[in-house]
């Protein structure tokens, strides 16, 4: 490049260049505050229904009938209960013995 006269660039002082290891030290710190994170989020979500704050509601199973229709096997201290679920509504089908059914035979 041609700079006028007096113009050129100046000379500034070279920046310090850090160590390595300060930098592994930095990555270091950051990869477990990201770990941190992870496991926080992880126990606040929970991973079944005892788990996150002790829910008291939990969905044991879904079956789907097509169409966004399903049935959904809830649990509620201790009581289970067979709900239908449409997109504009959720009812009670039946609530659900706790015990084994009976065998017919």
């Amino acid at each position: 490049m041609i700079y006028p006269q007096g113009a050129g660039p100046t000379r500034t002082e070279p920046l310090p260049v850090s160590s390595g290891s300060a930098r592994g030290w930095l990555l270091a710190v950051a990869v477990a505050l990201a770990a941190g994170g992870v496991w926080v989020l992880y126990r606040r979500r929970g991973t079944d229904g005892q788990r996150g704050g002790g829910r008291s509601i939990v969905i044991e199973e879904t079956r789907s009938l097509g169409n966004r229709q399903y049935l959904v096997i809830a649990a509620c201290d201790g009581r289970r209960f067979l709900l239908g679920v449409t997109p504009g509504r959720i009812e009670l089908v039946a609530p659900l013995d706790q015990g084994k059914p009976e065998d017919p035979s």
